[in-house]
């Protein structure tokens, strides 16, 4: 006792040793820098709380996330010509889910995710799911189109430059935007009777001419998702009954080529059709469509997650290969020489990755993770 009291004794005479001085950090954020193409950009909106939607930003390869920012109300989702700013068009209330309202593009630096500014627009925006549809920049990202619904429709056109509303342009009974590939300010609708609207805006963003094409497609027995993929100077759309148009609206008036039936045969008496929000991707290397299909459809299934995706050869209108469907109702393809094939399963919010020749899936998501509602995705 008498030792171990001394040996505490000296241990306490012993001078202390002086702890390293601690370093000041500085807060940062860190940026996420150029996509290698496999980006994810994500429109979520959860039904449950759709006033804080939010834009998910995802790295494809590995599924981590990069970011995420507010998408408001219902907001829509865009990115440039370029893939280096995102759009959001959005709105927001002063109280939460109630108060005055504010109608805005915000526009965000897609390298760092860095608000860059945002443009007032009109209170007619459409407040619906989101659809690429709806909010789409003009050939060369000059302008911006925004489709209003109050429900009578109209398009909203605004300048990215000078950060401005330009006008409101009404195109009752057509809803969705389809800008021509060739020509700033024009832009064309879909149309309830199967026709199309093409319309001319000026660079002060005034109505020039417009234009009514004959009839496209049938708008009771065989209508159109109205989510149209871009391809090779063309906008491939997909009917309910799984026929394909190919419409080109790069011209004063919309036309397209003979519809064809990717729906055929066996596949036909087994009740095949499309089905979800963002059924159809396109790859431009390869002229192949992918879309997401389901057995046994029926009048008023459109919105069905899908059984199996199949790979179409838009050259020769065959059905090229098919593989599993888990669950998706959105599908985007990567622009590359290897594409990988991306599904989003509304229901659960998982993300699947698949092979884009195969369509063999390679990886998905993990229950729980951050997607609620998506229905809207791209990659770049």
């Amino acid at each position: 006792m008498r030792w171990a009291f001394g040996a505490m004794l000296v241990c306490a005479a012993a001078p202390a040793l002086a702890a390293p001085e601690l370093q000041p950090e500085t807060p940062r954020v860190l940026a996420p820098g150029p996509s290698t193409g496999h980006r994810l950009y994500i429109a979520d909106t959860p039904l449950a709380h759709a006033v804080d939607g939010k834009i998910i930003v995802m790295n494809g390869d590995d599924f981590k996330l990069v970011g995420q920012f507010t998408n408001g109300f219902f907001g829509l989702l865009a990115l440039s010509p370029d893939g280096g700013t995102i759009y959001s068009a959005t709105t927001f209330f002063a109280r939460g889910d109630h108060g005055p309202r504010t109608e805005t593009i915000e526009l965000y630096d897609a390298a760092t995710l860095n608000l860059l500014g945002e443009i007032p627009i009109s209170t007619h925006r459409a407040q619906t799911t989101a659809y690429a549809s709806y909010l789409q920049p003009s050939a060369d990202g000059g302008l911006l189109y925004v489709q209003n619904a109050t429900p009578a429709s109209s398009v909203t056109v605004a300048d990215v430059h000078r950060r401005k509303m330009l006008a409101e342009i009404p195109t009752a009974g057509c809803i969705g935007i389809f800008p021509s590939p060739v020509m700033t300010g024009r832009f064309s609708s879909l149309c309830g009777d199967g026709a199309a609207i093409t319309v001319d805006v000026a660079a002060d963003g005034h109505e020039m001419a417009r234009r009514r094409s004959a009839k496209l497609f049938d708008p009771v027995g065989d209508a159109l998702f109205i989510d149209g993929v871009p391809a090779s100077g063309k906008t491939i759309f997909v009917s309910f009954l799984g026929n394909i148009h190919e419409v080109d609206f790069s011209g004063p008036v919309a036309a397209q080529a003979a519809p064809w039936p990717l729906v055929t045969g066996s596949d036909e008496a087994d009740g095949w059709r499309p089905g979800g929000y963002q059924i159809a991707a396109y790859d431009r290397a390869t002229g192949q469509l992918y879309v997401a299909m389901h057995a046994h459809g029926y009048e008023g299934s459109h919105k069905s997650a899908a059984d199996a995706i199949w790979r179409v050869d838009m050259a020769h209108h065959t059905v090229a290969a098919r593989g599993p469907g888990k669950g998706a109702v959105v599908v985007a393809v990567t622009q590359d020489a290897q594409p990988r094939l991306f599904g989003l399963n509304f229901d659960s919010g998982l993300l699947t990755r698949f092979d884009g020749n195969s369509l063999a899936p390679l990886a998905t998501t993990q229950p729980g993770g951050v997607v609620e509602g998506g229905t809207l995705m791209l990659v770049h």
